[in-house]
């Protein structure tokens, strides 16, 4: 068949192919896309640099994990899933994906364009998760892109108060506000972040700093925002190292440093631990459903396929006005 994908050849270049999505396997299923959804941290991470810290480029590569679309087919051991339906997974940019667990039964009252974004939505969950946000706690997130607005949305249905959102970008502050936050921070407006932060909250800093950018450079001051005894949580993944006074940020103020790394979400439930992958993903999908967990004004740019090379370098170079950017292939 003459299905279409996006593949890079080299650093910093991507464009459109035309592709053989292979055989079904037992276990998998055939989806026809209508959208696919651009991880702006990692997918752009990697194709500027071409490879994760610490491994070798390897080209051709694919690229994407965040799609929406109807079942055209099953494996046979598939029983979940029957073909007519719409499931969001894990895919990559393109016109058909083969995929396996996870993936998830859309609700009809969800948008395929808002499904395309079930896995940012569950990098943030697994977030508050890992960070076990109470009823009542201070939350401060750093980093208000895809990710960063999930996650303050997840804090607030969590019983997080206040709601600190702090960015560098005054259009994702004000989309911060618009959803619930109850203070926005811009640091280079401030002299001393870390004493605002404190005037807003009963301790010496916020019960849990949420830190979403993914940027090494911003650890010696988040570290600096959470209380005594508090919580910082590394949702966004911090490629390269981070340099502090350990013993001043950390040690004595008896901080904990928690990683929340997505894929280490279970895929089993256990009788302590019930939170799957799956699970969680049908939760994000019925806090949609409902409009618990509002998406609509989060997807800034719709674009078609045959412009990835413009859009990927203005993601990656000059970002403006922008949070989810959806590739549409229903063309």
């Amino acid at each position: 068949m003459n299905a279409r994908r996006l593949i890079s050849r080299q650093v910093r270049q991507i464009e459109v192919e035309s592709f053989d999505p292979g055989p079904i396997p037992d276990d998998g299923i055939f989806v026809r896309n209508d959208f696919s959804a651009v991880s702006v941290g990692t997918e752009i991470w990697n194709w500027v640099h071409g490879v994760e810290p610490g491994r070798e480029p390897s080209f051709p590569r694919t690229s994407g994990y965040c799609n929406c679309g109807t079942v055209l087919a099953v494996g046979r051991n598939v029983t979940d899933i029957q073909p007519g339906q719409r499931v969001a997974g894990q895919g990559s940019h393109a016109s058909h994906s083969i995929l396996r667990k996870p993936y998830n039964r859309v609700p009809e009252e969800v948008p395929s364009q808002h499904a395309a974004l079930l896995t940012m939505a569950a990098i943030a969950l697994h977030g508050i998760r890992v960070a076990q946000v109470q009823l009542g706690e201070e939350v401060a997130v750093l980093g208000l892109g895809l990710v960063g607005q999930f996650a303050l949305a997840l804090a607030g249905l969590a019983g997080a108060m206040p709601l600190i959102a702090i960015d560098l970008d005054p259009f994702r502050l004000d989309k911060a506000v618009e959803r619930g936050a109850d203070v926005a921070i811009n640091p280079a407006n401030t002299e001393d972040l870390p004493g605002l932060v404190r005037s807003l909250c009963a301790g010496d800093g916020a019960d849990v700093v949420l830190e979403c950018t993914g940027k090494p450079g911003v650890y010696p001051m988040a570290v600096q925002l959470v209380r005594s005894a508090g919580r910082l949580v590394a949702v966004g993944s911090p490629r390269g190292s981070v340099d502090f006074d350990f013993l001043r940020d950390v040690h004595l103020r008896e901080v904990s440093i928690l990683g929340a790394f997505h894929p280490a979400t279970p895929q089993q439930s256990h009788i302590y631990y019930p939170w799957t992958k799956e699970r969680d993903r049908d939760l994000i999908l019925q806090l949609m459903a409902v409009g618990r967990l509002p998406v609509v004004d989060l997807i800034t740019h719709i674009v078609q396929p045959d412009e990835c090379q413009s859009v990927y370098a203005m993601l990656a170079d000059n970002p403006q006005d922008v949070l989810g950017v959806l590739f549409d292939w229903r063309g």
